[in-house]
């Protein structure tokens, strides 16, 4: 068996029991994994799969722990120390994720959230990461299709919209004309593709479109009747300003939404808003 890549998951067998663990078969080595680690009753020959890491030695570290992300992906992670050389984040394993002074896209500060690529380093023998994430971003997207539902992250504001990772590892803009909710730093969101462009980045909504986009504001409108007790001060008549900032929609889509789910009799309009008819 080759060396088995750090910063990935592997499916490894258990090859015997020692003291306070069990060792799994790692290929040139056998790596140690503690028995609270390792699941009830396993048993030589048993697979377990696990993440590699590399170890305060540098030597290659198996754990069952999820970690935020793997190499290649995109994450916000807690900044838990800094020293002269460098920060150290969470990420969810034993080992503190290093991001090394060439690594800082700008100062960090201990205690702060950043969004956070995950790297082996240029020698191949220890996992770092970096905040400059727009340097490691993967702009191969030919298995992305139109409409599909991604996951966004978002890490930054241009002019143009909100700049987020798709799916962990690609580059990706909300444009602003689309946005009608709060979409601060950090925040993760389901997305859908509208488009790539020339340079592979791809352009994002947070809406579906066509039948399904109207059935998502359905769901958004009845939810928030629900929770505000069957009755918002809401009708065609709002501002688009005052509809968006309730529910997170357009006033078209607003609209359209309460004209199918009057239809359905799932609720009544009035001049003083919509109300949610009893099931």
């Amino acid at each position: 068996m080759p060396s088995l890549a750090l910063g990935r998951y592997h499916e490894l067998c258990v090859v015997e029991h020692v003291d306070g663990g069990v060792l799994l078969d790692g290929g040139d080595d056998e790596l140690f994994l503690p028995d609270h680690l390792a699941p009830e009753r396993v048993a030589v020959g048993d697979r377990i799969e696990v993440f590699l890491y590399s170890g305060k030695d540098g030597e290659p570290q198996a754990t069952t722990h999820v970690p935020a992300a793997e190499v290649g992906e995109v994450a916000f992670l807690r900044c838990v120390s800094t020293t002269a050389q460098g920060a150290f984040f969470d990420w969810g394993v034993p080992k503190d994720l290093y991001v090394p002074p060439t690594e800082h896209e700008a100062p960090i500060t201990e205690g702060q959230s950043y969004a956070v690529v995950v790297l082996v380093d240029a020698k191949g023998e220890q996992l770092i990461g970096s905040t400059r994430v727009t340097r490691y971003l993967d702009y191969d997207v030919e298995h992305l299709e139109m409409d599909q539902e991604v996951e966004l992250l978002v890490f930054g504001q241009i002019e143009a919209g909100v700049q987020v990772v798709v799916d962990r590892r690609h580059r990706g803009l909300v444009h602003r004309s689309t946005i009608r909710q709060p979409l601060p730093i950090g925040s993760q969101h389901v997305g859908y593709v509208r488009g790539v462009r020339e340079d592979n980045r791809i352009d994002v909504a947070l809406t579906r479109r066509g039948k399904a986009a109207v059935q998502d504001a359905e769901t958004v409108i009845l939810e928030a009747l629900v929770e505000a007790g069957g009755h918002l001060p809401l009708n065609d008549r709002s501002p688009p300003a005052t509809i968006s900032e309730a529910l997170g929609l357009s006033k078209k889509a607003f609209k359209r939404a309460c004209g199918g789910l009057y239809k359905k009799r799932r609720i009544t309009l009035g001049p003083d808003g919509i109300t949610l008819v009893a099931s």
